[in-house]
């Protein structure tokens, strides 16, 4: 199988002047031009396998290699999943499997495995040692190379499929593996220094090559095919030569006087390499019927074509390496002539996408391997790669090719993106045929498991604003989070600014006794998928009257009774469950007996009220919450009754002596002062005259008539005149005064002189 070495790298990459083609008679082989890779750069091969595919390696702009791949149809392209600083591409089987070596993301030189499907598989160092080159692989998957101990030493290895790596002493660096397992390769000679070629086939069989120079001479080896027949370079007097180990033992493949020469590749007993003459090398081929022959010599003369080197070889006989094309280096496929012409296209017979149906549509990328298998008339499977994706959205972004059997695609509900597959055969004759993916649209909405709302009740209802904040749990079969919000407050009998919703789950609410807020909340996937549920939020009623907890009136009694209207203050204190300060007034005053305007409300806690003796008055408080209930409560004002009478404090009437007693009618009048503790003046009147009705009577509150006329006994008569005095409360006092009807003249004294007369007093 084709294998490439790390010395071979050297002299793959030199750019040699193009030399006059061999003519030959007729061409035993056609010839096509490579190429270069997409942005222009020219390859250097690496190996070939039963399907024409081609290895190789290009040199960036940093100075540093890539690996890349050819395939009939599609040409040159990078091999992806190696990243972007160093990767050479070493060897390839027949499935399209291409072994080599990179630089990881963490800067460690390893071997890889590549597939269209696998993508890129790291072999580790053997022994936890510091690197590994891949550079051979058969069509097992089996992978040869080299790895550096930890000691530092090189080591041959092999690595089968998902296996880690199997040290292969005496080997220092194995190259070369067939589908049996034998290998090929080289390391020190026993009890030297010296480099010997070794193979060891899968019993474990060595055969080492020393040199045409005998066992001191420098050897190696890489190429080997199925029979086991291996080859490379030994050392040939002073210079080395290529050669190959074939049944009949040792033979040098070189007769062409060269001062270099390498056998690079086998296959089917054909062997191919490079020589080199005056500082220009030339392709060559060798088989046991024609021997070594410059390939210059098999194609058509007059092409400008000038060959330098064969470095892969497969069992249909077709050779690949480095060339000039009319003095431009190129790569180049040489296959025998003699084939006839094929132009029958591929025929498919299967084709399949994994996955075909993609769910959840998360608008992840998903990786897509399209599995397409064809026939073809000549007998060789066709290679078949995926060629392109086409669908909605962007390319490159939304759908895009990954590898030759592989695409990356964005899970966006209801999308179908169609997997574009040809298969072309040996003779580029190519088949196209598409499978479709379909996404999956998510129609079902998120399930919402719990809304709970903090607080649930809310206390007191004051009617303030108060926060509310809800939890929402919710599922999507699609989306990890689905997008959950509060959506909406509604409540019976609100009004506007009575919920404001202030963030994705949070709102506040007027605290409005009786009133129940639903608190809405909703939920929505990507795919606009909608659910809603509510959570209530209870704001109980007020039920409770405040509570008044003193009550007051100044002053509580009123003093004196005189009927005027005087002035009271009520003072409350109240508290209720839910107000801060109930409302509180003075609803109302009663007092029995009293009449319209003897209580007058001047204000929230004020009234006048008639100061009537005796009377209490009701000072009646009412205290109100927000939610209307309401408490009553009074406090009396007591007017005290008046109870006492008036005081005469001077009596007089005059006159106070008649004379003469001549039984006329005689006018008096009374004088009075009076006094009471309530009243300013008591009212007085004269209440009774003693005496008959004939001889006194009473003609006005101060005045009355009497008789002039003695008594019986001929004696002075004295008519007593009573004065009563009663303020408004009905309490009277009496006092009397006399008035005298005398026999005697008043202004004599008794001895019948002048004299002074009676008072009455």
């Amino acid at each position: 199988m084709q294998r490439y070495t790390l010395a071979a790298l050297a002299v793959l990459i030199v750019l040699l002047p193009a030399q006059q083609a061999l003519k030959a008679d007729q061409a035993l082989y056609t010839i096509q031009d490579l190429g270069q890779t997409a942005d222009g750069r020219t390859p250097t091969v690496t190996g070939l396998n039963a399907k024409g595919q081609v290895t190789g390696v290009v040199m960036a702009d940093d100075g540093n290699p890539r690996a890349v791949r050819f395939t009939d149809g599609f040409g040159w392209e990078y091999l992806t999943g190696l990243g972007d600083i160093y990767s050479v591409a070493s060897g390839i089987n027949e499935s399209g499997e291409v072994v080599g070596y990179h630089f990881t993301a963490d800067f460690r030189l390893l071997a890889f495995r590549y597939s269209d499907t696998g993508g890129v598989e790291d072999i580790l160092p053997v022994g936890n040692g510091m690197f590994t080159f891949g550079l051979a692989i058969n069509d097992l998957g089996d992978v040869v190379g080299m790895s550096m101990l930890p000691t530092g030493e090189s080591v041959g290895f092999r690595a089968a499929r998902s296996l880690p790596a199997v040290p292969l002493p005496p080997f220092t660096q194995v190259c070369g593996i067939n589908n049996d397992g034998a290998v090929a390769g080289h390391g020190l000679a026993p009890l030297s220094t010296v480099q010997h070629a070794y193979r060891m086939d899968a019993a474990g069989t060595l055969t080492e090559i020393a040199s045409f120079n005998g066992p001191d001479g420098v050897s190696d080896a890489c190429a080997i095919d199925e029979n086991g027949r291996f080859g490379g370079q030994a050392a040939d007097g002073a210079v080395r030569h290529a050669f190959a180990y074939t049944p009949n033992g040792l033979a040098n493949l070189d007769p062409f006087g060269s001062t270099s020469s390498n056998t690079q590749s086998i296959a089917a007993g054909r062997s191919v390499g490079f020589y080199e003459v005056q500082g220009s090398t030339r392709a060559f081929m060798h088989s046991d019927a024609t021997g070594s022959v410059d390939l210059n010599t098999l194609i058509a003369p007059g092409t400008d074509w000038v060959l330098l080197s064969a470095d892969g070889v497969n069992k249909a006989g077709q050779i690949v390496g480095s060339a000039l094309k009319n003095g431009v280096q190129t790569t180049y496929r040489l296959s025998p002539a003699a084939a006839a012409k094929d132009t029958t296209p591929p025929v498919f017979t299967s084709l399949t996408a994994t996955p075909s149906i993609i769910f959840p549509p998360k608008g992840q990328k998903v990786t897509v391997t399209v599995s397409g298998e064809a026939t073809d008339d000549s007998g060789v499977m066709p290679v078949c790669k995926l060629t392109s994706v086409t669908g909605p959205g962007a390319a490159g972004v939304d759908f895009e090719v990954t590898g030759a059997n592989t695409a990356s695609v964005a899970a966006v509900g209801g999308r179908t993106y169609s997997m574009n597959v040809t298969c072309v055969d040996a003779s580029n004759n190519a088949a196209s045929q598409s499978v479709d993916v379909f996404v999956k649209p998510d129609t079902t909405a998120p399930v919402i498991a719990s809304v709970t709302a903090t607080p649930s009740t809310i206390w007191p209802p004051d009617g303030n604003m108060k926060p509310v904040t809800v939890n929402v749990t919710a599922s999507d079969d699609v989306d990890d989070q689905p997008l959950c919000y509060l959506s909406d407050v509604t409540a019976a009998g609100a009004a506007a600014g009575d919920s404001v919703i202030r963030g994705t789950f949070s709102a506040d609410v007027r605290a409005v006794g009786g009133r129940t807020y639903a608190m809405n909340v909703s939920c929505s996937d990507r795919a606009g998928n909608h659910s809603a549920r509510s959570v209530n939020v209870v704001v109980p009623p007020d039920t409770t009257a405040p509570v008044i907890t003193e009550l007051s009136v100044t002053p509580n009694a009123i003093w004196p009774p005189d009927g005027s209207m005087k002035a009271v203050t009520v003072s409350v204190t109240a508290s209720d469950d839910v107000d801060n300060q109930p409302r509180c007034y003075l609803s109302g005053v009663t007092s029995a007996g009293a009449a319209t305007g003897d209580a007058v409300i001047r204000g929230t806690f004020s009234a006048d009220v008639r100061a009537v003796g005796g009377r209490t008055y009701a000072m009646n408080v009412s205290c109100s919450d927000s939610a209307g209930n309401q408490s009553a409560r009074s406090v009396n004002v007591v007017v005290p009754p008046d109870t006492t009478a008036p005081v005469i404090t001077e009596l007089s009437v005059t006159p106070n002596v008649i004379w003469p007693p001549n039984g006329k009618m005689v006018p008096v009048q009374v004088s009075v002062s009076a006094t009471d503790d309530v009243d300013a003046a008591p009212s007085c009147a004269l209440s009774s005259i003693s005496g008959s009705s004939a001889d006194s009577v009473i003609t006005g509150a101060f005045t009355a008539n009497v008789r002039a006329l003695k008594s019986g006994d001929d004696s002075d008569r004295a008519y007593v005149l009573t004065v009563t005095c009663s303020d408004r409360a009905k309490n009277k006092s009496s006092r009397t005064v006399n008035v005298v009807v005398t026999k005697n003249d008043p202004s004599m004294n008794y001895s019948g002189k002048p004299g002074k007369g009676n008072s009455g007093k």
